[in-house]
């Protein structure tokens, strides 16, 4: 029995070596399924036509691959592309069934056994040329108490010519720049910027817009009510008077970030009797405030006096 085992030993190694290696061959060539979702590619050959809107823009494939192409499938790009050639010339819809050989695989070891949907539908337009103003896509705020001065965006180019389907276009009555971050911005600045298109149009020109954005700080107006009225006069002044009103109420326009922190405290309302003349009857009083605030309707700060009668 050892004899036996022990005959031809070489030959029965070989037999096992080769007997292993074509196990590990016959478990790499095992099929597998794999499903996967991947884009659908839709290209129209006739220049004068183009794809309005697809039912889907993404379909799903079986695959079947060898167990060691799994990891192709996983990774490496898989699309689908179908072409409506030059004979179609009108514009409505159009529907077609994707083909295997359409869904371009990394590899020929790799083939097609299902595309989920099998029809799919496209509508079709005719392509025209307009002119569409330009926009700028502001996104964020400026910093509190600023804002942009819109009346004076220059934008150059401020319209273009762009291309796409009839029907998207006449939709459309501008076309956007990518996005310019405001946030935090309390100084005028200037970028060249590109276009943010839609899918299916473009510019017949170059899409770089140049464009200056003013910041300016807000406005905005607040009401004060009963001011005290202080009296200035000059040491030794004995002229009499009467002043009726010893409060007044008015209302003060600036920027807004000032205004908010002014109050009745921080504001000086007087009255200077030495510019004042014996026969006066009205007489202004006067403010002292922040740079730029100012009162919105200087008749609001006349008051009524008379230079002839003893203060009471």
């Amino acid at each position: 029995m050892i004899s036996w085992l022990t005959r031809d030993w070489g030959l029965k190694l070989v037999a096992l070596v080769l007997a292993v290696g074509l196990w590990f061959y016959a478990v790499g060539e095992e099929s597998v399924e794999v499903e996967r979702t991947i884009p659908l590619e839709i290209q129209v050959k006739n220049k004068q036509m183009s794809v309005l809107k697809p039912s889907v823009k993404k379909i799903r494939v079986k695959l079947i691959a060898p167990r060691t192409r799994v990891s192709e499938i996983a990774s490496k790009d898989i699309v689908a592309r179908h072409v409506i050639g030059s004979e179609v010339k009108t514009a409505g819809d159009y529907s077609f069934r994707l083909e295997s050989r359409e869904v371009r695989v990394p590899s020929p070891d790799i083939r097609v056994m299902e595309i989920t949907p099998d029809v799919i539908v496209v509508t079709l337009d005719e392509m025209i040329v307009q002119k569409l103003k330009v926009s700028p896509d502001f996104v964020g705020e400026p910093a509190y108490g600023y804002k942009v001065n819109d009346a004076e965006i220059r934008i150059d180019p401020n319209a273009l010519l762009v291309e796409g389907p009839k029907g998207q276009l006449e939709k459309m009555d501008a076309v956007l720049t990518e996005r310019i971050d405001l946030v935090g911005r309390i100084r005028s600045f200037r970028r060249t910027v590109k276009l943010n298109l839609p899918e299916g149009i473009r510019a017949l020109s170059e899409a770089m817009i140049d464009i200056v954005i003013p910041i300016q700080e807000e406005s905005g107006e607040k009401a004060f009510e009963n001011v005290p009225i202080k009296i200035l006069q000059d040491s030794g002044q004995t002229q009499p008077f009467e002043l009726p009103v010893s409060v007044i109420s008015f209302v003060l326009k600036g920027p807004r970030v000032v205004l908010e922190e002014l109050d009745t405290s921080k504001i000086l309302a007087y009255l200077d009797l030495s510019v004042l003349k014996p026969d006066d009857s009205e007489a202004l009083v006067q403010l002292r405030l922040p740079a730029d605030v100012s009162v919105k309707d200087p008749d609001a700060l006349k008051v009524p006096v008379n230079m002839n009668s003893p203060p009471k």
